[in-house]
């Protein structure tokens, strides 16, 4: 009776907080700056509707406490088996550096840190406010939740600067807490992923592991900023991989990817066993600050297209390509390179045909197209899929 009592007395207290980020971005010139905080729990976890973000500001080259700052009301929502909420506030900021950080009392059980169940899980920004616009670099994708025993897999993280400067990406601890010395302290004792396989973070935000043991492990990354040579800021993810028995999404050959005199995208690939696709790009050319295409179907196709209205003007891409199903993802780096924007617009109500909508979630939603929401339309020319329309 003690030992179950002592299980449920845990499991109440855990946060089932498996990941986590900051970001913060400028609104031009002016002193206001929005503050988004992005949390992952596991499936049991519940989005708490208020969180306290600690501000500290540098004076005389130390962080001091500023304010407390609370945040209500997320936007929630679900990826890869983690419930994902988003905290928004707006702060007026004078210029300086600062330092923000979210911490949250206790971690579920870790396989890489036995201390995890009694450690706090702890993210951190650190940001300049200038008079010249300045946010820190954008996140676009999410880390995977799971990764397969035994296979070599890779994900990218994916980061852009919108004011142009450098970014640097690279691995670091778990974190457990922020002292009242101003460090970040990580999780003791604590064994980095490289302790259960091959383990490398390039700097361009590619993470290759080929994790050997099952279980879950906590790590951590840092975005680092760099404007003329200076750091002037730093990102401290943190993240929780499930490691489990299954297969990795694969593609027959290397995939080709070229843009259509119609603005339309085509990649060459092989998608098998359920596999599905998700393709990100991003750039100082796009009219929208992101642009993802997300959600195909489980089909098998040799070739498949997809509208990017968003891209404005000719120029260089960089983005990411991410194949994933129910167990692992694997995602490549790609450029896209834009010579012309010059094309045409399609209707694609084109009554000769059929069509099957999609939802953004690749759910079915049937073959009229008349008051459709529809983010995925397939279409069918003699029995055979045609072209794949994103409106």
């Amino acid at each position: 009776m003690v030992l179950v009592a002592l299980v449920v007395s845990l499991t109440a207290n855990a946060s089932h907080l498996l990941g986590g980020y900051m970001q913060a971005y400028q609104r031009g010139t002016t002193d206001t700056v929005d503050i988004y905080v992005t949390l992952f729990t596991d499936p049991q976890g519940i989005s708490q509707s208020t969180i306290v973000v600690n501000e500290y500001k540098k004076v005389n080259g130390a962080y001091q406490s500023q304010s407390n700052i609370t945040i209500t009301s997320p936007q929630t929502g679900y990826f890869q088996g983690m419930n994902v909420s988003q905290y928004h506030s707006v702060l007026v900021l004078t210029s300086g550096d600062y330092r923000f950080v979210y911490s949250n009392c206790c971690r579920g059980m870790l396989s890489n840190a036995s201390s995890a169940m009694n450690s706090s899980f702890t993210i951190g920004l650190d940001y300049m406010k200038s008079s010249t616009p300045n946010s820190a670099p954008v996140l676009l994708n999410f880390l995977p939740s799971t990764w397969v025993t035994g296979t070599q897999q890779q994900t990218v993280m994916f980061a852009f600067d919108t004011d142009g400067d450098s970014i640097l990406i690279e691995k670091d601890d778990a974190l457990n807490q922020y002292s009242t010395t101003g460090t970040f302290v990580p999780l003791a004792p604590y064994s980095q992923l490289g302790s259960y396989g091959t383990y490398y973070v390039a700097p361009n935000g590619v993470v290759t592991w080929t994790p050997t043991t099952q279980g879950k492990f906590g790590t951590g990354y840092k975005i680092s900023e760099y404007r003329n040579g200076s750091l002037i800021g730093v990102n401290r993810v943190q993240q929780v991989y499930s490691v489990v028995q299954g297969s990795t999404p694969s593609i027959s050959a290397p995939f080709n990817m070229t843009l259509n005199s119609d603005s339309t995208i085509t990649i060459n690939h092989d998608l098998v066993n359920g596999d599905s696709l998700q393709v990100g790009f991003t750039g100082s050319n796009f009219t929208s600050a992101q642009l993802f295409i997300y959600g195909i179907p489980a089909i098998d196709m040799s070739s498949t297209s997809w509208t990017l209205k968003a891209i404005n003007q000719p120029g260089e891409y960089e983005g990411f390509l991410r194949l994933y199903n129910s167990t692992s993802n694997m995602d490549f780096p790609v450029t896209l390179i834009v010579t012309s924007t010059i094309g045409i617009e399609e209707n694609i109500a084109d009554r000769n045909m059929q069509y099957e909508v999609y939802d953004w979630y690749g759910r079915y939603l049937g073959t009229s197209l008349e008051n459709q929401k529809g983010f995925l339309i397939l279409r069918y020319s003699n029995g055979k899929v045609e072209k794949v329309l994103c409106p």
